[in-house]
């Protein structure tokens, strides 16, 4: 599978985009995502509220993607115990943490050049925080891409991130909607 030609231009344009992807195949898609922005990107920053850091290495490493072009937020790992530190990740200790949260997201963009983050999932987030407090956190995570002149992907399940979505969609420059159909990419777009 291949990223829509057009939403590498759609990215070029604008600073901050929401990627809507069917819930059906959204782990596969945000893979795939993930894949083609680091054949564009140098460095790219992947924060993750629920998949650990292995299993997304080796899923990257599965499907051909050079985790050495991501700098990862893990925010899963640590609630199982102990891990030992790793070059190219930080353990947060919980999706619950905001604040270690923030404080890892201003350490990589303090220490790392990074060209475009990667949230998975913000909709996930609602688990755990009251929905206003979601969208402070995102909003303070656009306003930090903003300054730093990075790029940033929001993406979400089509089907159920519902009011969420909606709300974190006014702070975003463009929507892309990617579906799905016979292992090709189709996607439409928002103003």
């Amino acid at each position: 599978m291949k990223m829509p030609q057009n939403f590498k231009e759609i990215l070029a344009e604008n600073a901050v985009i929401g990627m809507v992807i069917p819930d059906a195949k959204y782990g596969e898609m945000l893979i795939n995502a993930a894949g083609n922005l680091g054949k564009e990107y140098n460095k790219i920053l992947y924060i993750s509220i629920n998949k650990p850091y292995k299993k997304l290495v080796g899923k990257f490493k599965q499907n051909h993607i050079n985790p050495d072009k991501f700098y990862f937020i893990d925010c899963i790992t640590r609630t199982a115990g102990d891990v030992n530190s790793t070059e190219n990740c930080i353990y947060v200790s919980s999706p619950k943490a905001s604040d270690e949260i923030k404080t890892a997201i201003f350490d990589v963009f303090r220490k790392q050049e990074i060209d475009v983050a990667l949230i998975d999932s913000p909709s996930v987030l609602s688990t755990y925080y009251e929905h206003t407090d979601v969208l402070k956190l995102m909003h303070l995570l656009m306003t930090k891409l903003d300054v730093a002149e990075c790029k940033g992907i929001f993406p979400f399940q089509k089907e159920s991130a519902g009011p969420l979505r909606r709300s974190i969609e006014m702070f975003t420059d463009e929507i892309v909607y990617l579906e799905s159909d016979n292992d090709k990419w189709g996607f439409k777009y928002e103003f």
